[in-house]
């Protein structure tokens, strides 16, 4: 059964996929397909008259590559053109793709590759092109180079056994090694390298299109896939609903979009969680019990329900709940109570005077920044402020472009602000608390002479190494609240129903995907 990955990549600024009809050749010139192509080369079969049995959606700003490629959509059709050493499934849990399995020790992993593994050109996938694969991911222009923060060294130990070690000994580490393999000696920025993967890029005089890689070790049930080349998400959102395209990536970070009676959206929960900050350089905000107080005030479930269209995963914890981690840890759903949050409030000293709440016998008045190019967001400031005026507090929503929002948390003009932040695959948070906002927000600084606490730190490496389980680790984190998690947003595979039948068992898996690091 063949599946055609559509993966689920960060969106910065939780913008929508930028994707209008255009010739595709706008972004990518077809020759260049040839350059790494011999005179005795076979692989690409007969150019055929051009259909749209099946098509889906390219972005006409940039030349597709696997690891340039930023839009949506050219990274959904690198997906299908290029195998990883290991894929993530649905639940986050890493599983062999080119490898025939994998051995973890300590900081390190061990590949050991599929022999049967095949490029498209017919030659074997060795231990050399992962390296060299590597080392073109690991470049500063490629949307994986920031893993190399924690892959800090990769080798081949034999022709077909490669070795990579990490900086850590988080047991999750793993998830960072689904990066796109190609052959050794292809140029991997200028030209269409060689892949393993189930399709091929082809093209006419028409553009370019996908058809099966003869050499796939799974070969795929769809011959060939159609690529549309469009501009904008309006007209993408047109040519979904008007039937040319038939599948697409759909954002629901601010609720399901407009689509027609005849698509289907499928939905799942992706990795970008959305979290406020307490400023604890505040000294009614000192206090951690101050901070719990908040987190037991917010009403996610109302949240998720009237604001976000239960697109999204509401959270008290900062790990998605699809990760199987999560799922087995059988964790409370919500933690909502304004009985307990008054008692940490007034734990904290922010005590009730009548139907006010006072620090230090003045009435507490609380700014919560949110960045106004996200309207989704600035709902959801306006909730935690509902949420806490219903505790006493006075709560106002200030809305500042981004720049200036990161300015003003740099100089402490805020109570709280409301952020994102895409997690890595290894479900690694300490890119979110180690972030120079988060820092600063929490008294701390970004060259470590003041740092979160050794219970806390202990607590993390214990977790990550497997020592502990999730709800060790959550205990000493609601100690130390460096974030207050929202909730996770939603995505979905939008699809004309008139293909869904047909082909959905068969092309589409919907994976979350962590590939890069932003915060809002």
């Amino acid at each position: 059964m063949n599946i055609l990955k559509l993966r689920i990549a960060a969106i910065v600024f939780s913008a929508a996929m930028i994707l209008s009809s255009c010739s595709i050749t706008e972004f990518f010139d077809p020759s260049s397909i040839l350059e790494n192509e011999t005179e005795e080369d076979e692989t690409l079969p007969e150019i055929t008259e051009r259909s749209s049995l099946l098509t889906v959606a390219g972005y006409a700003g940039e030349q597709i590559s696997p690891y340039t490629s930023e839009s949506r959509a050219n990274r959904d059709i690198v997906s299908l053109c290029y195998d990883a050493l290991i894929d993530i499934d649905s639940s986050f849990n890493a599983v062999a793709q080119i490898c025939d399995y994998f051995e973890i020790s300590g900081n390190k992993a061990v590949f050991h590759i599929d022999q049967t593994a095949l490029f498209s050109d017919g030659s074997h996938v060795s231990a050399a092109d992962c390296v060299y694969s590597f080392s073109k991911a690991e470049d500063p222009s490629s949307v994986y180079h920031n893993r190399f923060e924690t892959i800090t060294d990769y080798q081949a130990t034999d022709t077909y056994t490669f070795t990579v070690t990490f900086s850590t000994d988080n047991i999750y580490n793993i998830n960072l090694a689904s990066i796109p393999i190609i052959k050794a000696g292809s140029d991997a920025y200028s030209a269409i390298p060689r892949g393993s993967g189930s399709y091929v890029f082809n093209s006419d005089e028409g553009g370019l299109f996908l058809t099966a890689n003869k050499y796939a070790k799974n070969p795929p049930a769809t011959e060939r896939i159609d690529i549309l080349a469009v501009n904008n998400s309006e007209e993408l959102l047109y040519n979904v609903n008007y039937g040319n395209i038939h599948a697409s990536y759909a954002d629901l970070s601010g609720g399901n979009s407009s689509f027609r009676g005849t698509i289907e959206l499928i939905d799942f929960t992706t990795n970008n969680l959305i979290f406020a900050v307490v400023n604890k350089n505040k000294e009614y905000f000192a206090s951690v019990d101050a901070v719990k107080g908040i987190t037991y005030a917010i009403d996610r479930s109302d949240m998720v329900s009237n604001i976000l269209s239960s697109s999204s995963r509401g959270v008290w914890y900062p790990f998605n709940p699809d990760w199987y981690v999560t799922a087995s840890s059988d964790l409370n759903t919500d933690i909502y109570s304004s009985t307990t949050a008054h008692e940490y409030f007034t734990a904290a000293g922010l005590t009730l005077s009548g139907t006010e709440r006072v620090w230090d016998g003045e009435p507490s008045e609380l700014v919560i920044l949110v960045n106004q190019e996200s309207l989704i967001k600035t709902e959801v400031a306006e909730s935690i402020a509902k949420n806490l005026i219903s505790m006493g507090f006075k709560a106002t929503v200030r809305t500042l472009k981004w720049d200036e929002m990161q300015q003003a948390v740099l100089d402490g003009e805020y109570d709280i602000f409301i952020a994102e932040m895409n997690i890595f695959p290894n479900m690694d948070i300490s890119s979110v608390t180690n972030n120079e906002l988060i820092l600063s927000a929490a008294g701390l600084n970004e060259y470590g002479d003041i740092g979160y606490s050794e219970s806390y730190t202990d607590a993390a490496e214990a977790f990550y190494s497997g020592k502990t389980d999730m709800r060790t680790f959550l205990s000493a984190f609601q100690e130390e609240l460096p974030f207050i998690p929202l909730y996770f947003s939603g995505g979905a595979l939008a699809m004309n129903r008139n293909i869904s039948g047909e082909f959905a068992p068969n092309c589409f898996d919907l994976y979350a995907k962590a590939e890069t690091w932003t915060i809002e």
